[in-house]
């Protein structure tokens, strides 16, 4: 470790110190765990911070409960590891979400251990905390004993498949001399095999109305809802992930983005989406004149995009520059507070649990789903930016699944 690294973390320096007193070779895992993440892993936030956190965490409990290097880890450890995730100790689990593994000294770059940090965390379902706060708040103080985490099986796919990919790069650079993650996950006593069709959340059609209607409404009494308004239909009109309005490193959506198409048939968006590949979605001319038009108005720019405009889709209001992810989700939570808020006046009390737990993910999954009653799957598939036809089949369509319960239905007694 450099001497840069032993000033600005002096707790984490003072800690590996006390591993390597044991024999444990903590400075060496760390390094490596570094170089997996940096050159492995890519540059991609989110990616960059599940295999993070699971590889940190079997890290930790190497030495911590085992006293050993991650290199001379062996099949009963990672046995042990998996019994550890599924009822981890009480004292290890957080009641709320502590992202900070570290805090800042004063003002300094020196950064010592967040004391309240744990590597899990109860966290309360989206669905449980938007009825705490809009549906029903009388249940907002009700206590949630740490006896109550539990891992999914979702997330015990994930922590083997990430703990997987770390391993197989150590073997293959030669520091181990085989992964014994993959010979325990064929013999896991908690992980359940087999996958069911799930259909994608979507909201009903009048639902959906009523989010036109309440977003519109907001924006016509408050400017700063025009934002709101054009990320939601936009998302779901136009069946973009929410990273695809964000800015990226390597990517900022600009309102010359918009063009027409050469063909003078309509107009297209230049989207750059997962994997950073580009596709061509098309733009209803029902968007471009009642959501683009008011949405650029509402930001002093002439009703249509120039192809040469840098100004960015999606601009702060205080600086101009393009949101982040974590803003555009924001908006998209507040735009269903507005609709949940909406329902509960009218009553709808059920309808406000259903989209309870809804994400930006369900305004993609709607409008995909209404389109099929328009488009063909090969044609979907390309505004969805699937590599496969064969994704978009078995995510909306799902014809196998269909045609079992049709013929399940008629069976006789």
């Amino acid at each position: 470790m450099s001497a840069e690294f032993k000033h600005q973390y002096p707790s984490l320096d003072t800690y590996l110190d006390e591993m390597e007193s044991i024999g444990v070779a903590a400075r060496k895992d760390l390094d490596l765990l570094l170089s997996f993440l940096i050159n492995v892993i890519g540059n991609a936030k989110g990616t960059q911070t599940r295999f993070r956190n699971e590889a940190e965490r079997y890290m930790l409990f190497c030495w911590n409960e085992k006293q050993k290097s991650v290199l001379k880890s062996n099949v009963e450890d990672v046995r042990d590891y998996i019994d550890w995730l599924w009822s981890p100790p009480k004292s290890l689990v957080a009641d709320t979400t502590i992202a900070s593994r570290f805090k800042n000294k004063g003002d300094s770059e020196i950064r010592l251990a967040n004391e309240s940090w744990r590597p899990f965390v109860l966290r309360r379902a989206k669905a449980n905390r938007k009825t705490n706060q809009i549906i029903a708040p009388e249940r907002a103080n009700v206590a949630r004993p740490k006896t109550a985490y539990s891992l999914n099986q979702t997330s015990l796919q994930n922590s083997y498949a990430s703990l997987n990919v770390f391993f197989k790069e150590l073997w293959e650079s030669e520091h181990i001399n085989r992964n014994p993650v993959s010979l325990v996950k064929k013999s896991c006593k908690y992980l359940v095999k087999g996958k069911i069709y799930k259909p994608p959340h979507t909201l009903d059609d009048e639902t959906w109305q009523l989010f036109v209607d309440t977003l519109t409404n907001a924006a016509d009494s408050d400017a700063k809802y025009e934002k709101h308004r054009f990320l939601v239909l936009a998302l779901k009109v136009l069946f973009l992930r929410i990273s695809e309005l964000s800015n990226r490193d390597y990517c900022v959506p600009v309102f010359g983005h918009f063009r027409q198409d050469p063909s003078g048939e309509g107009w297209v968006l230049n989207i750059i989406g997962k994997g950073k590949k580009q596709r061509l979605v098309t733009v209803p001319d029902e968007f471009m004149d009642h959501v683009l038009v008011r949405y650029r108005e509402s930001l002093g720019l002439s009703p249509l995009p120039h192809i040469d405009e840098t100004m960015p889709i999606m601009p702060s209001t205080k600086t101009g520059q393009a949101l982040h992810q974590d803003s555009l989700n924001n908006m998209v939570e507040e735009a269903f507070d507005l609709v949940i808020k909406s329902l509960m006046e009218q009553g709808k009390k059920q309808q406000a649990h259903a989209i309870a737990g809804a994400s930006s993910h369900w305004l993609r999954h709607t409008g995909a789903t209404q389109a099929l009653a328009e488009i063909n799957e090969t044609m979907l598939a390309v505004e969805l930016g699937h590599a496969s036809v064969k994704t978009t089949v078995e995510v909306y369509v799902a014809p196998a699944h269909r045609d079992r319960i049709k013929k399940g239905v008629t069976r006789k007694l």
